[in-house]
C-alpha cells in the first residue's frame, strides 16, 4: 500500500491542493522598499537527511526588539513553498510590505506528503519558532511576542501550533519550547480533518491504514480548543469551493463558546486563496486580508499591544 501513496495523493492534489499549487518558487530579492533587507534559505532544521529553510524579512531598525511573524505556506500538504500564497502573485512583495511595518517575518517550508505525515509538520513549525526564539539577539526579535499565519493546509498547521502550546508529544526536540506563540492567523485552512482525500494527504490514511478517529482529532484544529488559546484571527472566502466556509464557521464558534478572542473575516466574492474574478478585485481583496492582518497583529503581538501591556501594568503598580 505504500509503494501505491504517492499516486494516490497525486489523484488527491487537485481538490487539496489546486488552488496553493506548486509553481516553480521565484528568486528573493536582497532589499525591499521601506529599507527591508532578507535573508534567503536560512536552515532552521535538519531532520531525516533534511535541511529545512526558512526566508527573513528583517525591518530597518532592530531596536527596539520586534515582534516576529512565521508564515507557514499551503499546497494541500503535498507541495507548495515558501514564497507563495494563493492568488497572490509577489508575496515576498506582500512579507516584506509586513516587515516594513516593524515585525521581523520569517517564511518557513516543512516536510511535505508522503515524505512525512502529521504530525511532522507541525513539529518542523515548533522548531523554526524555536529558531526565532533562539536567534532573537541576532535578528532583534522579542521572544515573548511571536504570532503564526498560515493559509489553506499551512493554516491547519499553524492553527494546530497555536492550540497545541507545549504539547510535548509534538516537540520537535528536547530543547524546545514547544512552539508557544502569542497569536495566530488561520486564513482558509481546514479546521477539521475527516476520513477522506484530506486525511490521505496529511495523515498518510489509505484502506489498510486507517487513522482512527482520535488520530483524526489530533490532526484537527477544532478538537484541540481550549479555553486561554492565544487571539486567532480566521479569514475565508465565501466562494471557497476547496475548503467549505463552514469550516472556519466551526472553528470560530468553537474558539468563541471556549472564550478565547477571535475574530472571522468572511471574504466576499472570494474563492479558495482569496482568488477573485478580475485583477482590479483581486488586488483589492489581497490589499484589504493584508491590511487585516497587520491591524489584528498591531493589536495582539505588535507596538500597540507592548504599550497596552505597559500601560496596564503600570496602572496595576499604582
Amino acid at each position: 500500500m505504500r509503494r501505491l501513496l504517492p499516486a494516490l495523493l497525486l489523484l488527491a492534489l487537485p481538490a487539496a491542493a489546486s488552488c496553493q499549487g506548486g509553481k516553480e518558487m521565484p528568486s528573493l530579492a536582497a532589499s525591499y522598499p521601506g529599507g527591508v533587507r532578507t535573508l534567503d534559505s536560512v536552515t532552521y532544521r535538519e531532520v531525516d537527511g533534511e535541511k529545512l529553510a526558512l526566508d527573513l524579512y528583517l525591518p530597518p531598525e532592530r531596536k527596539p526588539r520586534r515582534p516576529a511573524v512565521l508564515f507557514v505556506h499551503g499546497g494541500g500538504f503535498i507541495q507548495g513553498h515558501r514564497r507563495m500564497m494563493g492568488a497572490a502573485s509577489d508575496f515576498p512583495a506582500r512579507l516584506a510590505a509586513l516587515a516594513a511595518k516593524g515585525y521581523v517575518v520569517a517564511s518557513m517550508e516543512y516536510r511535505l506528503s508522503p515524505k512525512a505525515f502529521f504530525p511532522a509538520q507541525i513539529q518542523d513549525a515548533k522548531a523554526a519558532v524555536a529558531w526565532l526564539r533562539d536567534h532573537a539577539d541576532e535578528y532583534g526579535i522579542d521572544p515573548g511576542r511571536v504570532a503564526i499565519w498560515g493559509s489553506s493546509a499551512g493554516g491547519t498547521i499553524a492553527s494546530t501550533l497555536a492550540l497545541s502550546c507545549g504539547d510535548l508529544a509534538e516537540k520537535a526536540g528536547k530543547g524546545e519550547d514547544g512552539g508557544c506563540v502569542q497569536a495566530a492567523a488561520d486564513w482558509f485552512g481546514p479546521a477539521s480533518i475527516e476520513a477522506g482525500r484530506l486525511s490521505m494527504a496529511y495523515l498518510g490514511c489509505t484502506g489498510e491504514m486507517n487513522c482512527g478517529a482520535d488520530r483524526l482529532r489530533a490532526a484537527s484544529p477544532v478538537a484541540r480548543v481550549f479555553p486561554g488559546a492565544p487571539p486567532f484571527q480566521i479569514i475565508h472566502g465565501d466562494h471557497d469551493a476547496i475548503v467549505p466556509l463552514a469550516q472556519s464557521q466551526q472553528f470560530d464558534a468553537a474558539l468563541r463558546a471556549a472564550g478565547n478572542d477571535v475574530e472571522l473575516r468572511i471574504v466576499k466574492d472570494a474563492g479558495h486563496g482569496l482568488r477573485a474574478r478580475d485583477a482590479a478585485q483581486q488586488s483589492r481583496i489581497l490589499d484589504q486580508a493584508m491590511a487585516a492582518l497587520t491591524a489584528f497583529l498591531d493589536r495582539t503581538i505588535g507596538d500597540s499591544a507592548l504599550s497596552a501591556h505597559v500601560s496596564e501594568a503600570g496602572k496595576e503598580e499604582k
